[in-house]
């Protein structure tokens, strides 16, 4: 089982000044419209993690397009940090799209990545992290290999 929090962007744009978050898709770079970075607790457990997500576009008007990574919260100042998916260290990366959608709805996919790597400096005190990742989205008919780097304030501070 698989379980995602949906931000879907308004048409207002949340991107804070000296945020960035580009990934490449082969040739292509892109560098997101939107960004966040936030700490979330799960209420049932309390466990806590770090949220990283850049997107581009809105399901709106149908061209969603986002990237989400999350690692287990660690209570250090700063960290330095290479996390593998499924090596049980908890990282998370997902890849969300806009899909069509009957009348009146408005549809957006989210898939997990096969596999990822993702090294952050994360300075607790600041609020602010650095991320370098690469993923590669394979199961379910997808052929995706992006490769990103990230430097974001934290946005629920």
């Amino acid at each position: 089982m698989s379980a995602k929090n949906l931000f879907i962007p308004s048409k207002n744009r949340i991107l804070s000044a000296g945020n960035e978050f580009h990934w490449n898709l082969g040739d292509n770079e892109i560098a997101a419209e939107s960004t966040m970075f936030y700490h979330h607790v799960f209420p049932p457990t309390g466990e806590e993690s770090r949220v990283f997500t850049g997107l581009t576009g809105s399901s709106e008007a149908g061209d969603f397009f986002s990237f989400t990574l999350s690692v287990p919260y660690l209570d250090q100042d700063v960290m330095e940090y290479t996390y593998t998916l499924n090596d049980g260290q908890g990282l998370a990366l997902s890849h969300g799209h806009s899909i069509p959608a009957p009348p009146g709805f408005e549809g957006v996919r989210f898939v997990d990545a096969d596999d990822a790597q993702l090294t952050i400096r994360l300075d607790r005190t600041k609020g602010t992290v650095q991320g370098d990742f690469v993923a590669t989205f394979k199961s379910n008919g997808y052929r995706l290999a992006p490769s990103g780097t990230f430097k974001l304030t934290r946005s629920d501070q």
